[in-house]
């Protein structure tokens, strides 16, 4: 993109989505690969009182809650692909190397490595599952398998079924783990071969949009043995439903749309779920290590995926840092369970 192209780019973007989706859609199209430090410190350095203002103002509401409407008409699996469907060797060059969980990891100390983090964030989550080891459990959107496969570690001999709509996720999973995944539209698609003892998610409810809410809750209850749990980590909105850092989010996980908590908890208690637990958790460590293992495999990630692709992860971490930042959003650990009829 020369740079005529780029500023005639910038200034659509301005006036369609907004000086934040501008600002991050060119710094990804930038002709060089974008420093560390300073792409680190331009997103999270203290901005003046008046551009804060007017990157929360414009788009105004409605022509936010239009743009977006249009973004959610697409299928679920053009975002999906569009995020995940990049390469798998690339995705290893910054999780953690033990599992690849794609997901919040819990940090106990500053001196944790991330495998560390992410064992400890598996570990618990198999707590809330609270199991014995011959469960039937299904994992929806599964990734890479990585809880699938520590629950095998862990011991665990019961039957063990996960969900992606990542076509590199789903040969991963299969063919490097031997596992039992398939390409399923969980949201979408009917759950076969229910009942399952428990039905987890991680990092995987981001996707479900508002209007698919309620009735995924319901699928999932369905879905359940009586005294079934549903054990879910996602983040969700905290306050507004259109902010502008959705449309900016839109740059990275395109037909995706977070909805806030209340709702959440609304739509799974008027199903019939009883919510157990409810926690939060701080996402910024698993991205601040996600962001600096990349930057120490720079060369190799320009050599998988090209410029762009590098510099769009370069500015999704320290954008999505600074969306826990400001509290737009929080990490939720959620247990659901069902009735005993």
């Amino acid at each position: 993109m020369n740079n005529l192209n780029r500023l005639f780019q910038f200034a659509s973007n301005m006036v369609v989505q907004g000086p934040l989706y501008a600002i991050a859609n060119a710094r990804i199209h930038s002709p060089i690969p974008l420093e560390a430090a300073e792409n680190w410190k331009f997103w999270n350095d203290q901005k003046s009182s008046w551009f804060e203002s007017l990157v929360r103002a414009y788009p105004p509401s409605s022509r936010r809650k239009a743009y977006l409407d249009s973004m959610l008409a697409q299928d679920h699996a053009n975002g999906i692909e569009a995020h995940y469907d990049i390469s798998n060797e690339f995705y290893g060059l910054f999780l953690d190397t033990k599992y690849r969980f794609y997901t919040c990891a819990e940090f106990l100390s500053d001196t944790e490595t991330l495998e560390e983090a992410q064992e400890n964030k598996a570990k618990y989550l198999l707590s809330l599952l609270n199991i014995s080891g011959s469960e039937k459990i299904l994992d929806l959107g599964c990734g890479w398998g990585a809880m699938l496969r520590y629950l095998q570690d862990a011991g665990h001999w019961g039957e063990l079924t996960g969900f992606t709509l990542s076509k590199e996720q789903l040969t991963y999973a299969r063919e490097k783990l031997g596992l039992n995944v398939s390409l399923t539209n969980f949201i979408t698609a009917p759950f076969e071969n229910a009942l399952y003892d428990r039905i987890l998610s991680i990092g995987a409810l981001e996707h479900v949009r508002p209007k698919e809410l309620q009735q995924l809750y319901q699928k999932i209850y369905d879905a359940l043995a009586p005294q079934g749990l549903a054990v879910h980590q996602f983040f969700s909105f905290e306050r507004e439903p259109y902010p502008a850092s959705a449309i900016l989010l839109q740059l990275f996980f395109p037909g995706s749309l977070l909805v806030i908590h209340r709702h959440h908890i609304e739509a799974a208690e008027s199903v019939g779920f009883r919510i157990t637990h409810d926690s939060i958790h701080d996402y910024k460590p698993t991205i601040r290590a996600w962001y600096e293992r990349l930057v120490e495999n720079q060369a190799r990630a320009l050599e998988l995926v090209g410029l762009e692709i590098y510099n769009r992860y370069m500015t999704f971490f320290p954008v999505a840092w600074l969306f826990f930042v400001q509290k737009e959003a929080e990490l939720h650990r959620i247990v659901m369970e069902k009735s005993s009829h």
